[in-house]
């Protein structure tokens, strides 16, 4: 059963066009931006030198241009960033995007979640489909559409991700986490194979030295927890909030953790949290 479209107002979208739009993302990005072809999407991130995710976004093919869809409140600032590479590279940004997204919740079609790239389906409307794994679908619409805010939708949306394991960084988790801290290897985020890229030295390393210690794991909660909120066991800090929705009368969060905390008991935000899944292996998984 699919439901109805709700506007996703997490979301915000940047265009990128130009002679060099292709080459340049391709340098700044964590994917193969050069595989895609027009009408062919795919998830990639935006690192610091250290490799720290200071977004991460789906990239969208068009004839002529590429959509990025990333959290609202790091648009502004991940595209000044990345204009500040731009040099003599014939690549233009736009922040004042005409294009809106939109949610729509669906069963699983068996999307593969590790696909480096996945195909978009426009239709005659004018809107874009981007099938996700696990059943949720992400719409571009060149314009609003109406009777589509739905607060509640939007949120059972945002849950649907989280419990999928799909995290989405916003301000208060940028630079937080290495790739592989938000399983974007797993999640076909990240292509090892491509050319060099701001931190691509950084999350390579930690790739095939195995340096990553800490994982996402999906817990709930009685109450709300704020994105970014420190998670703590024993007294200590051991990971960090990415993601938070209301599901089912409680709430579902997306954190990244310690291995090491892993069984532990623990809080954020003042609240005690149930780990529903682990999304990393255990020496007691191996």
């Amino acid at each position: 059963m699919m439901h109805t479209l709700c506007k996703l107002p997490f979301f915000g979208v940047a265009e990128a066009s130009g002679a060099d739009a292709a080459e340049f993302l391709h340098s700044q990005l964590s994917n193969h931006i050069l595989d895609l072809q027009p009408g062919e999407a795919c998830f990639a991130t935006y690192n610091s030198p250290r490799g720290r995710v200071l977004a991460n976004m789906l990239v969208l093919r068009r004839a002529d241009r590429f959509l990025l869809v990333m959290a609202a409140d790091l648009l502004e600032a991940t595209i000044k960033r990345l204009r500040m590479f731009v040099l003599r590279s014939k690549t233009v940004f736009h922040t004042d995007s005409a294009w809106q997204v939109y949610g729509q919740s669906g069963a699983d079609t068996g999307a593969d979640a590790a696909a480096l790239k996945f195909a978009a389906e426009e239709g005659d409307n004018g809107l874009i489909t981007l099938v996700l794994a696990g059943g949720n679908r992400m719409v571009l619409s060149p314009a609003p559409l109406p009777d589509a805010d739905c607060p509640a939708a939007a949120e059972a949306w945002q849950a649907a991700e989280i419990l999928q394991g799909r995290p989405w960084i916003s301000q208060p988790t940028a630079e937080s986490c290495v790739a592989q801290m938000l399983n974007q290897h797993l999640l076909g985020g990240v292509h090892f194979k491509k050319g060099c890229y701001p931190g691509q030295e950084i999350i390579a390393r930690a790739q095939y030295r195995g340096q990553v210690r800490r994982g996402m794991a999906v817990c709930c909660s009685a109450q709300p927890v704020a994105v970014g909120s420190k998670v703590e066991a024993d007294g200590e800090e051991v990971g960090i909030v990415i993601n938070s929705a209301a599901h089912d009368e409680a709430f579902v969060l997306l954190a990244v953790i310690k291995h090491g905390a892993a069984g532990k008991a623990l809080q954020a935000g003042g609240q005690a949290l149930q780990t529903l899944k682990l999304l990393f292996e255990t020496e007691a998984d191996e």
